[in-house]
């Protein structure tokens, strides 16, 4: 049985579009200002004043996970998060083919992480323990974090 985990709840209504998340989650993942490899993305259409953020669902029955030859796309024992082993990625893009959120919403991005193109995806900040660090970032309460419960 896979062990389940807590996922994002976006309310749409409140984001403004300011795109702290965006940096808040690259400082924390890799100590640099880079919204372009977040591992949350946030449509902006400042046009019309809609701003839609993206993240990972954290599927109970993860497809990413399931079509992963390379074992990178993996499962934390202790707190459920979905993530991607980096050390074990190769780019080859099989979970984002397989992401039924994909392409529509841009959940998985590829990335360059030092010479190499990697996916990255929403790990819940699984190594923080206050959780996911864009829900405490975000000024209007767009992000709420939700435990899911066991099925």
């Amino acid at each position: 049985m896979i062990p389940s985990a807590g996922h994002l709840r976006v309310n749409q209504r409140f984001c403004s579009g300011c795109g702290l998340c965006e940096v808040a989650c690259t400082l924390f993942h890799g100590g640099i200002c880079q919204p372009s490899s977040a591992r949350i993305y946030v449509e902006k259409d400042h046009l019309n004043l809609q701003f839609v953020p993206h993240v990972c669902a954290q599927c109970r029955h993860p497809a990413c996970y399931e079509s992963c030859a390379q074992e990178a796309v993996r499962i934390d024992g202790r707190t459920g998060a979905r993530y991607i082993d980096s050390a074990r990625c190769i780019g080859c893009g099989d979970c984002a083919a397989a992401c039924p959120l994909m392409p529509h919403a841009e959940v998985l991005r590829k990335t360059d992480q030092n010479g190499r193109i990697v996916y990255v995806k929403c790990d819940l900040c699984r190594d923080r323990s206050e959780g996911p660090l864009c829900v405490d970032i975000c000024p209007r309460d767009a992000l709420k974090f939700r435990i899911r419960k066991s099925q």
